[in-house]
């Protein structure tokens, strides 16, 4: 795909989705879903939709606690408070109810890019640099640490998420290329791909120094400001 370097579409498009296939993926009826399937569930209510989001967030406490190894259909359904037979009403079986935890799990940060791309519309500098301290005050969450180290190691072995995360990926450099190439129209051509690169690894890097979790070092306070200023010294250099 060529990177647009169209100054006069800086709307809240900018932000979106370089590659619609990932969106079409993660929720294929919109970000509102559709009239009779709700994250791969068939439902036809609001309180049929209710349900399934009670699922999936009872799957992410499972996962968040004891990662994707511990969901199972069975503790989902303990955690949910309804029985096996109620929640494969909604899914199936494991892989159905994977997929689906999955996708609802990449959902929540397109629904906070578009929530800023609206927010800043008309200033894709400012949409870029709320959209990366987003991206860092993530890392610390107890949860995104459990959810992404459990995906990434599921990743190995399960074809579905390892292709949906490598479109997640694909597609997250690819808009940092689109904003990129409009805060900075100037930058050489052929160095966009891997500008992006750099500044989407070192924020999923500092997910090993500024979790809740981890220990505390005196010598990284400030770390998050630090890396923040280094990505916008990266996004302003031509060459």
């Amino acid at each position: 795909m060529d990177v647009e370097r169209d100054t006069q579409n800086v709307g809240a498009s900018v932000v979106r989705a370089a590659d619609p296939s990932i969106r079409d993926i993660v929720a294929p009826d919109g970000l509102g879903g559709g009239d009779n399937e709700f994250f791969g569930a068939s439902v036809t209510t609001t309180k049929g939709r209710q349900r399934v989001k009670l699922l999936l967030e009872s799957a992410l406490e499972v996962i968040e606690a004891e990662g994707f190894e511990g969901m199972s259909l069975r503790s989902v359904a303990r955690k949910a408070g309804i029985t096996i037979g109620n929640l494969q009403h909604y899914y199936a079986n494991h892989e159905a109810l994977l997929q689906a935890v999955t996708r609802y799990i990449l959902y929540h940060y397109f629904v906070e890019y578009d929530r800023l791309a609206e927010l800043h519309a008309g200033n894709v500098e400012r949409q870029f640099e709320e959209t990366i301290r987003f991206l860092i005050e993530d890392c610390k969450s107890r949860r995104t640490n459990a959810v992404f180290f459990s995906l990434w190691a599921l990743s190995q072995r399960n074809e579905f998420v390892s292709e949906l995360m490598d479109l997640m990926y694909t597609d997250h450099r690819k808009s940092l290329e689109r904003q990129l190439a409009i805060i900075n129209p100037d930058i050489e051509i052929d160095r966009l791909p891997k500008v992006a690169a750099l500044i989407a690894v070192q924020i999923e890097g500092l997910m090993l120094l500024i979790s809740a979790d981890r220990p505390k070092h005196k010598e990284l306070e400030g770390i998050e400001e630090e890396c923040m200023r280094q990505i916008m010294q990266l996004a302003r250099q031509t060459r």
